[in-house]
């Protein structure tokens, strides 16, 4: 599921633009977070979360194998822009979570 997300993000421009602004205005040496049980709310963005972010990552989820949704995951997953070091990322995820709880709204 990492690396279709990580593909998803890299191949829209949009996207690829989210993800620059925001780790551009994250503290030096922070990665963003996105998701941590609710999409995070951006400065600048209406709604929550990195609209054309949350709909990239929501759309490869939503239409995955059930068997790559399901699996438990623990703590963050870091989603890169480029494999070279200090490239733009985002992070997302919880202490225990699965992939498709990024469909669902928090309660």
């Amino acid at each position: 599921m990492v690396r279709r997300l990580q593909d998803t993000v890299r191949a829209s421009a949009s996207v690829r633009a989210e993800i620059a602004r925001v780790h551009a205005a994250a503290p030096s040496g922070r990665t963003p977070l996105i998701w941590n049980g609710a999409w995070v709310r951006s400065d600048g963005q209406d709604g929550e979360g990195l609209a054309a972010v949350r709909q990239a990552i929501a759309v490869e989820v939503g239409f995955a194998p059930a068997e790559c949704k399901a699996p438990p995951m623990r703590g963050l997953v870091l989603l890169t822009l480029a494999d070279a070091p200090g490239a733009p990322a985002i992070a997302l995820g919880t202490g225990a979570w699965r992939w498709s709880d990024l469909l669902q709204a928090r309660r």
